[in-house]
């Protein structure tokens, strides 16, 4: 889990039997939706689960911010490119337990994504934060080596400082950001091996369901 989960204290309030039913926050999350009546959100923080995965993000119906970086392959990389198509923008760590569990998911969600001609897929590798870029890439020592053994390939980003993580607004890894073509984020969703169901095929529909009803917003001419 990512270093700002909750932590229980031993003197917490026993649970109430609406709070015993303990609410997930790994399903499917658009612009408007509510956060469960039962979830309450630290001070200065946001609504989590109690396993701290977050029930909203910060971009979520906006415009997400422009960022540039330099991907695994070594070519330069601006957000810009990511305009005139959706896009699906996985935020994760070699780090982060969570984010090895999701691998094979991650895998199966960007080959599914590549069949699709109107689609693209983002991974962006990063740091648990500034402080700890020591620690990004695990046992593996690079994402090179990681692809390498386990077989994997597609699009990465290297955050090298958390300084996108930062930018973006990433609370939680990981992290998967529905991108519409006009650059606003459509979706948000945490780890899908904590999800019920078939998390890559459920994650597909709900993606195409976002994509047969958006309508994207008029920008009012100035």
């Amino acid at each position: 889990p990512d270093e700002a989960a909750p932590v229980e204290t031993a003197d917490a309030a026993p649970a109430t039997e609406a709070e015993a039913e303990d609410v997930s926050a790994t399903g499917f999350i658009r612009p408007g939706d509510t956060v469960p009546d039962s979830v309450t959100a630290e001070e200065g923080d946001i609504p989590r689960d109690s396993y701290g995965r977050p029930f909203t993000y910060a971009f979520l119906g906006k415009e997400l911010p422009p960022f540039t970086g330099t991907m695994v392959n070594g070519t330069e990389f601006s957000s810009s490119s990511l305009y005139g198509r959706w896009t699906v923008v996985d935020v994760w760590g070699l780090w982060c337990g969570d984010c090895m569990a999701d691998a094979k998911y991650v895998a199966a969600l960007s080959n599914a994504i590549a069949k699709d001609g109107d689609m693209s897929f983002l991974s962006i590798h990063t740091p648990p934060n500034a402080k700890r870029a020591d620690e990004a890439f695990g046992r593996y020592g690079s994402v090179d080596a990681y692809f390498e053994e386990k077989g994997y390939s597609y699009p990465t980003l290297i955050d090298t400082d958390a300084s996108i993580r930062d930018m973006l607004e990433i609370a939680w890894t990981p992290s998967y950001l529905l991108v519409a073509p006009d650059g606003t984020v459509q979706g948000f969703r945490s780890e899908l091996a904590a999800a019920d169901g078939t998390p890559v095929k459920d994650f597909m529909r709900d993606i195409a369901s976002v994509r047969s009803s958006y309508t994207p917003l008029e920008v009012e001419a100035e």
